[in-house]
């Protein structure tokens, strides 16, 4: 969709509330770490029972109750993983929503249907341990063999082989490379930045990984529980591969995982509803016919349509100028044609239009012609004097008086409760008595930049109106005219070791400029600074020649009638608020539209390190997803040395 302005957020779309918090990166290494534990201890165990009285009892006793309990460490592990994607993995969704030649080129067909073979025989596991008592020593048995047999089926087949294809560089680069939102539409039917979604496709590999080391150590346990060896060298050797797999796949990671994007913005949508998909300007710049004689102070037509470059509307005695509504300034007239028909919209104030469409004896139209909603009006040059022809000049007007055009912005500082340690994790853009706000939605911030889902909410707008003489032009909001409507489109970074917590529109010079505040935080506790939050600009905004460039958004059309996406942005520019097209739409709207989907990541995250105010042909704003907190992360976790030691992905991970 061309024309919007746009906030790019960590936001995207369905909401989401999670029973209990996503893992972090150091809690799921924990827990691999855990669990790696447990199964050698269960070996070890398993090999110095001694051949007693009914051993085997013993061991059976011991074996099942142990793998089960490991059973229910790893379910807790995919359990966490995959509820904030509604239990439905990264690969199951990749596999259906890329495009086909993508997902061909990726054989992540191929993937998912090894992925598939490797649940079952965890399920399987998981249920003979379970109720080992109601199952026959030879099911067991088969269970085992098939599980490390030499063959294409077995799980130490099937798991080598997806690891070999996810860790070559032609796979990662192309699956990264997939979730470019200019590239295609995957990136909006996640909900989540392509770092988030490479962060997830790297912790169901990792799950993969456990679940198939976990059934392939239980099989050589159960072999070795009824007498087929000892398999403590299997077992060493599996031991030793996973734990070459896992720094391989880290490994391979880190590097796309440092450059994939953690930007995530809403794409358009389907179908366009007002004030809920898009919020316009409106009334503000108009196409405009008036006569000559109209433009004149002098009541004559000596001069062309052109020579009227600022001026007013005098003299209405005609029947068509008296009908047309005041239009207090008048800019840019040319002369178009000498006879006209034109269609009058049926109420200004409802349709925010002044005409539907104008057609012109040579043939040109401005607008799209469909029923006319009033009635066609003739207009044509006439003589005055009988020495000068009075011509139809088709102008542009500045609209008047509050009530009648709702062209306002917020510029009051919008925050979120710093107080109670809530942060900003989404933006939005309503219109609340006829100004519009940046709208923030606000969440509770736990430690490991985590967000407690139960504590989300928007914050509610304040309510004042632009009729209320309590609040002041310029410094409660900002009021677009023909010399002042102007939006600076920008990068604005936060200091490392921040997250935002407000957001407000400043007035520099005519343009309007977007501010962040921004509260220094502790990683480990989740606790904000809250005495050293303070509002940040972009660094170069006192420099003349940094906002020089403007956006084109030259005969335009009505951006909702595109039925292309556009995911193109440009940041360090102006962006001018302007009429549309005259061929296109008869200049009647004001361009561009300002995106008012809701910003908001599928999971709750933090606005973390920066905040960037981009354009798709419109302004928007950026927020990050959680993998801009790694660097936060990384610090948290060099205070755990002893993690680090026994596994060597850890440092990988962030």
């Amino acid at each position: 969709m061309r024309d919007f302005v746009v906030f790019l957020v960590t936001v995207a779309s369905l909401p989401f509330v999670a029973p209990t918090p996503i893992l972090t990166v150091f809690e799921l290494s924990v827990k691999i770490i855990e669990i790696t534990k447990s199964l050698l201890e269960t070996v070890v165990s398993l090999n110095e029972f001694a051949d007693t009285v009914d051993p085997t009892n013993k061991k059976v006793k011991f074996l099942f109750s142990s793998l089960d309990s490991i059973a229910v460490q790893t379910g807790e592990i995919n359990e966490k993983i995959h509820q904030a994607n509604e239990t439905v993995n990264i690969i199951t969704r990749t596999a259906q929503n890329l495009p086909d030649d993508i997902r061909f080129e990726l054989k992540l067909n191929e993937i998912h249907m090894k992925q598939i073979y490797l649940n079952i025989y965890y399920r399987d596991m998981e249920k003979y341990v379970r109720d080992a008592d109601e199952f026959e020593n030879s099911t067991l048995i088969n269970f085992a063999d098939g599980a490390v047999s030499n063959m294409s089926n077995s799980v130490a087949f099937l798991i080598e082989s997806i690891h070999q294809q996810v860790i070559s560089q032609d796979f990662l680069y192309l699956f990264s490379e997939s979730f470019d939102p200019t590239m295609n539409n995957y990136f909006c039917i996640e909900g989540q930045s392509a770092a988030q979604i490479l962060h997830n496709f790297m912790n169901e590999m990792l799950v993969l990984n456990v679940k198939s080391y976990t059934v392939i150590c239980a099989a050589y346990m159960i072999k070795n529980l009824y007498k087929s060896g000892n398999f403590s060298k299997e077992i060493e050797d599996t031991s030793e591969q996973f734990q070459k797999r896992i720094n391989t796949l880290m490994l391979a990671v880190k590097p796309y995982m440092a450059k994939t994007s953690t930007e995530l913005w809403r794409c358009d949508p389907y179908h366009h509803e007002k004030e809920r998909t898009y919020i316009e300007i409106t009334n503000f710049l108009h196409g405009i016919i008036l006569n000559q004689m109209n433009l004149d102070p002098r009541r004559e037509c000596r001069d062309g349509c052109d020579t009227f470059t600022y001026t007013e509307k005098y003299n209405c005695q005609d029947e068509w100028c008296k009908e047309e509504i005041t239009c207090p300034k008048v800019m840019n007239c040319r002369y178009i044609d000498s006879s006209m028909e034109v269609c009058r919209s049926s109420n200004i104030f409802t349709t925010n239009r002044r005409y539907d469409y104008i057609e012109f004896s040579n043939g040109n139209r401005f607008g799209e012609k469909n029923n006319c909603s009033s009635k066609t009006i003739h207009l044509e040059t006439y003589q005055n004097w009988l020495i000068y022809g009075c011509s139809y000049c088709y102008c542009l007007c500045e609209e008047g008086p509050k009530f009648f055009s709702d062209r306002y912005i917020n510029m009051r500082l919008v925050q979120s409760n710093v107080t109670d340690n809530k942060v900003v994790t989404g933006l939005r853009f309503v219109r609340h008595y006829k100004v519009i706000h940046l709208q923030v939605q606000e969440g509770r911030l736990l430690p490991y930049g985590q967000i407690d889902v139960d504590s989300v909410r928007w914050v509610p707008l304040e309510d004042y109106s632009v009729l209320d003489k309590t609040y002041r032009d310029g410094k409660d909001y900002y009021t677009f005219k023909w010399d002042q409507r102007h939006l600076d489109l920008a990068d604005i970074m936060a200091e490392e070791g921040s997250v935002v917590t407000g957001v407000a529109f400043k007035k520099v010079d005519t343009r309007l400029h977007l501010q962040v505040q921004t509260t220094p935080f502790n990683f480990i506790t989740g606790k904000l600074t809250n005495k050293l939050s303070s509002l940040r600009d972009d660094p170069g905004i006192a420099l003349k020649h940094r906002f020089n460039s403007q956006l084109q958004l030259d005969r335009v059309d009505v951006p909702t009638r595109s039925r292309s996406p556009s995911n193109q942005f440009t940041t360090n520019k102006l962006v001018e608020f302007t009429n549309t097209g005259y061929e296109k739409d008869a200049g009647q709207t004001t361009v561009p539209f300002f995106d008012a989907q809701p910003l908001e990541s599928a999971i709750p995250v933090p606005l973390c390190y920066r905040c960037r105010h981009v354009a798709a042909t419109g302004p928007a704003p950026v927020m990050l997803a959680p993998l801009a907190w790694t660097g936060a992360e990384r610090r948290g976790t060099a205070e755990r040395n002893d993690v680090e030691k026994n596994m060597a992905y850890q440092w990988c991970l962030v």
